[in-house]
């Protein structure tokens, strides 16, 4: 329990601070094109956050942050370390329904996605993830 805690705390590094800009622009691209599903996520770019929910990240950006164009609340990433089941990167999207967000995504090309790409609502949010089958690729 204390592990699920922690996942869905902010980002916070090993020393207990908040992350820096200069931490969040060195793994925004990367983040930014795990969840576009352009990229498979290594698991090393976030060694140093959150270190005792292995496997489960939750992270609120240091600055204005877009995926596909729609601004992004927080970033909720799963990477299984064995790589047994996969991953999935999804960004919770601010401000906009989920006919505009299905909307962007069929403006944004389908070609050459590494895995299944998905829009939903749960709640009052909505989400965009892409989730990748097993492949070992931590």
């Amino acid at each position: 329990m204390k592990a699920l805690l922690l996942a869905a705390m902010p980002v916070v590094l090993m020393d207990g601070t908040a992350p820096d800009l200069n931490h969040w622009l060195r793994i925004e691209p990367t983040i930014a094109a795990a969840v576009e599903c352009r990229q498979a996520l290594p698991i090393h770019v976030l060694d140093g956050i959150a270190p005792n929910a292995p496997g489960s990240w939750v992270l609120t950006p240091a600055r204005s942050f877009t995926v596909f164009g729609l601004p992004v609340k927080r970033i909720e990433l799963f990477i299984d370390p064995d790589g047994d089941l996969g991953a999935s990167y999804t960004a919770v999207i601010e401000k906009r329904s989920l006919a505009q967000v299905r909307k962007q995504l069929k403006l944004a090309s389908q070609r050459g996605r590494i895995g299944q790409l998905s829009a939903d609502q749960l709640g009052a949010e909505v989400q965009v993830s892409c989730t990748v089958a097993a492949t070992g690729q931590g």
